[in-house]
């Protein structure tokens, strides 16, 4: 079964499961959560789509 978090960060960016769940492996700070990452991921793209950047 897929994890929650990997669900959320691929709803929420609109990517596939597989490449939420690479990103959130992939993305990881030491010592950081995956559920911690999972929501710096999703509020750094929301500041990139409201910054336009």
């Amino acid at each position: 079964m897929p994890k929650v978090d990997a669900v959320r960060l691929s709803s929420e960016l609109g990517i596939d499961l597989p490449q939420a769940m690479l990103r959130l492996r992939r993305e990881r700070h030491p010592g950081e959560t995956e559920h911690d990452t999972c929501l710096r991921l999703i509020a750094e793209e929301f500041r990139r789509r409201k910054h336009g950047a």
